[in-house]
């Protein structure tokens, strides 16, 4: 259903987030690295603002497009991001990270990484460091279950509120 002006105005007014409709155009990203063993990150990388870790590559194009659309809708854009594993987790640690998040799509992977304490719905500061850490739901939970798109709308507001401090 696609919404007219007045309706996307009157939602707007009331404080109610509208998710884009994403386009079929294929959206690549360089930045995915799949293997365990840890690679370098350049400096480039390292200088982002947010960092997202997923649990396995981005497969298809659906879960692509659904978490650049995420990101667009608090501001970030596909420049500002870097896809990181669990590997690559320690190279984040001694940098300064006020206004630098880690986003952590999928309940399993942090748990995994981080241990049972970190989950969803709250910041956590992580590795001896000040780096804020989100945890949301897995792309391909979202593609299964969109009723969890509104709780994955909250951790991105919360990825919001700590990159603009």
């Amino acid at each position: 259903m696609e919404l007219n002006l007045g309706q996307l105005s009157t939602l707007n007014e009331m404080g109610i987030p509208v998710w884009e409709l994403r386009s079929n155009a294929a959206v690549e990203l360089s930045a995915v690295n799949d293997e365990l063993s840890p690679i370098e990150l350049s400096e480039q990388q390292l200088m982002c603002d947010c960092w997202v870790m997923i649990e396995s590559q981005l497969e298809s194009q659906q879960a692509e497009r659904l978490l650049h659309a995420m990101l667009n809708t608090i501001g970030i854009t596909q420049e500002k991001i870097t896809i990181v594993n669990p590997a690559q987790i320690p190279q984040l640690q001694s940098l300064p990270s006020q206004n630098k998040v880690l986003l952590v799509l999928g309940d399993s992977l942090a748990q995994s990484t981080f241990g049972d304490t970190v989950i969803r719905g709250k910041a956590h500061t992580i590795l001896d460091s000040e780096l804020t850490t989100i945890v949301s739901f897995a792309l391909d939970d979202l593609l299964a279950l969109p009723e969890n798109k509104a709780l994955a709308w909250q951790d991105l507001q919360l990825v919001k509120q700590y990159l603009i401090q």
